[in-house]
């Protein structure tokens, strides 16, 4: 099967068919948009336990590194994956590759509180592979960035 590559900025309304598969491309961006901000609500929430719903079981994520992330690391360790209070992500583009594979790039605002107490808000670029499992998008892989270009 040809792999489909399509570029999906929100603006476009089209369904894409092929000879075994048709892709509603508004429909996933929508399901993709879900997932991004369910997973935001619950860091934001503290319910970290609940976002292994969003994440596949073999998930691999990559960090972003430099010394302000590996302070927030370190303070945030008993909080696993996701050590931070809450993050903003932009993405600037979605591209839905298939029926199951999709991926999302664009950039972050991480907040969290230092030993002082201050909130500290750190920015990262990301790439994320989304996988869908049972009709649900779920994230697959990430390697974020905390350089910003």
């Amino acid at each position: 099967m040809a792999l489909l590559l399509i570029s999906c900025n929100g603006k476009n309304n089209q369904t894409v068919t092929n000879s075994t598969m048709e892709i509603d491309i508004q429909a996933e961006l929508k399901s993709i948009e879900e997932t991004r901000s369910s997973v935001i609500l619950a860091i934001k929430e503290g319910r970290y336990q609940d976002i292994g719903q969003w994440v596949t079981p073999n998930a691999k994520t990559i960090r972003p590194g430099g010394p302000s992330f590996d302070e927030m690391f370190t303070l945030g360790r008993e909080r696993g994956i996701f050590p931070y209070d809450s993050i903003i992500m932009t993405p600037t583009e979605t591209y839905i590759m298939n029926d199951s594979m999709a991926y999302d790039w664009g950039s972050s605002r991480t907040y969290y509180t230092n030993e002082e107490g201050k909130q500290i808000e750190l920015r990262n670029s990301f790439l994320v592979i989304l996988k869908k499992i049972d009709g649900k998008w779920k994230l697959h892989r990430e390697v974020a960035s905390s350089v910003l270009e």
